[in-house]
């Protein structure tokens, strides 16, 4: 199969793909093969940890703690050294970004359209579940 994609995961495709299936679910199983891998950082655990923890989601505290398991287990950390303010609508997703140059990585998989209307940042492709799958899927 050659060697698995470098991605950057956004908080919004792990909780749909806990909270709702679908796309995001079948990123999910990628990561679970290790056909990719994830990146993350201090900041985007930070994010985690707060979504899920939001009251309109109903999660239970035993799936928070499933899905913040899950992206540990799978995830590696990194320590971005590059601030970027490339997205002004919503400066926090510029945290993906860092991420991902940090990485070196060649996706992040986003559900947000401020970070998807970017679609691509310093060779970095930014792309919905999707689109996403359908790279991977066609490439295999």
């Amino acid at each position: 199969m050659g060697e698995e994609k470098k991605v950057v995961i956004d908080t919004n495709i792990f909780i749909s793909g806990f909270g709702w299936d679908a796309k995001p679910e079948d990123v999910l199983k990628l990561l679970k093969q290790r056909r990719i891998v994830n990146y993350i950082s201090i900041e985007i655990i930070e994010e985690l940890k707060r979504v899920v923890s939001y009251p309109k989601l109903k999660f239970s505290d035993l799936l928070q703690n499933r899905i913040l398991e899950f992206v540990f287990f799978y995830s590696e950390i990194v320590a971005p050294t590059e601030h970027i303010s490339h997205i002004t609508k919503d400066p926090d997703d510029n945290k993906f970004l860092e991420c991902a140059i940090a990485a070196a990585a060649e996706f992040i998989i986003s559900g947000d359209p401020h970070l998807i209307n970017v679609a691509e940042y310093n060779a970095v492709k930014i792309v919905s579940a999707d689109t996403f799958l359908n790279l991977v899927l066609k490439s295999h």
